[in-house]
């Protein structure tokens, strides 16, 4: 088994619960690093193809509730959200000190569904032009000032969606996931299956596309022929749509309900 992180940390917290659950730490080998580079990482281990892969792209309750690594704006924090701080990436704080009020637009949007995409980025131009913004407070106190207020009680923080749009933005992660998908896919061996677990929309629907794209692959045109791709490979899609969690499941663990899980198998 492998099992692979780009945040040290988190797997310096997965070592210590395989230990809790008595698995021998020799049964697994750990890597830090990203699934964006997946195949190098695999093949640095003399793997070229696997039988299986479960990709989880959630937050670690951990990495939340550590202030210092400023993903939750429910404690005071500095700005960072890289995966890893050992990554020469600029933090959150350094980003939004030199960002465009149109580029933070872009990103709220695209990575966050933000309806108030517009508003909250000049709110936090404005703040930042008064003022450093370094704090995961100050910056959610900010977001929070664009939004309108609602009717009754919000489901979410206002700055929710802002705050994972962000991270997701610092730490590349579109590009990671859609590189890793592919890389996953064409690992795969004959009959190996790969299990995905998304957070949100964005995520689903990178996860629904490269699927959909190696399931396309399989299919023959009307007059017969050949596959449109030789020797790439194709995939069976086993969820049609993504399965949620159940209502027992929310109640137990609230962090769940965004969650998405789609799987395929690779045609032998």
């Amino acid at each position: 088994m492998v099992a692979l992180d780009r945040d040290p940390e988190m797997i310096g917290a997965a070592k210590r619960r395989f230990c809790e659950k008595g698995i021998p730490e020799e049964r697994v080998r750990w890597v830090v690093g990203s699934f964006g580079d997946l195949a190098r990482h695999l093949a640095g281990l003399g793997i070229r193809r696997f039988d299986g892969i479960l990709f989880d792209f959630g937050l670690n309750s951990e990495q939340l509730a550590d202030p210092s690594r400023g993903f939750s704006f429910n404690a005071e924090g500095p700005l960072d959200v890289r995966f890893s701080r050992q990554e020469a990436i600029p933090t959150l704080a350094e980003w939004l000190a030199k960002t465009t009020v149109e580029e933070l637009e872009r990103v709220l949007r695209e990575n966050g569904d933000e309806r108030w995409a517009k508003r909250i980025a000049r709110a936090i131009i404005w703040r930042r032009e008064r003022e450093p913004i370094q704090t995961t407070t100050q910056l959610a106190t900010a977001i929070r000032s664009a939004v309108p207020p609602t009717k009754g009680r919000r489901r979410i923080d206002a700055a929710t969606r802002s705050f994972q749009a962000l991270r997701i933005r610092v730490n590349a992660e579109t590009e990671h996931i859609k590189r890793g998908l592919e890389q996953a896919i064409a690992g795969l061996a004959p009959g190996g299956r790969m299990v995905v677990l998304s957070f949100h929309s964005g995520e689903d629907r990178l996860v629904k596309e490269a699927f959909r794209r190696h399931h396309l692959r399989g299919e023959r045109p009307e007059a017969g022929g050949q596959r449109e791709t030789e020797n790439q490979p194709v995939l069976e899609i086993l969820t049609r749509k993504p399965v949620r969690p159940s209502e027992a499941e929310c109640e137990n663990n609230p962090r769940a309900r965004s969650a998405r899980l789609r799987a395929a198998v690779r045609e032998s």
